[in-house]
């Protein structure tokens, strides 16, 4: 059993906490590796939609390709 310390202002004790299982903690890293992609994509789609068409010209993106990745939904792709 790890010991984890837990700083108070008044003092500081040192508390056993039982380990997680190995694939709870696996499976709770994909969960947030799937929250934190999807951010990704959220923020990259909303920066994607604010551009002029001269700055898409410029990253090499027609107005199209944008606007159809601008369409999609951040939470099934």
């Amino acid at each position: 059993m790890p010991i984890v310390s837990i700083a108070s202002f008044e003092d500081r004790r040192m508390v056993a906490v039982p380990a997680a299982p190995a694939e709870a903690a696996t499976r709770l890293g994909r969960i947030w590796a799937a929250v934190l992609l999807w951010h990704e994509k959220r923020e990259g789609r909303r920066a994607l939609r604010n551009l002029t068409a001269s700055e898409l010209k410029d990253i090499g993106v027609s107005q199209s390709e944008a606007a159809r990745e601008i369409g999609k939904s951040f939470f099934w792709d």
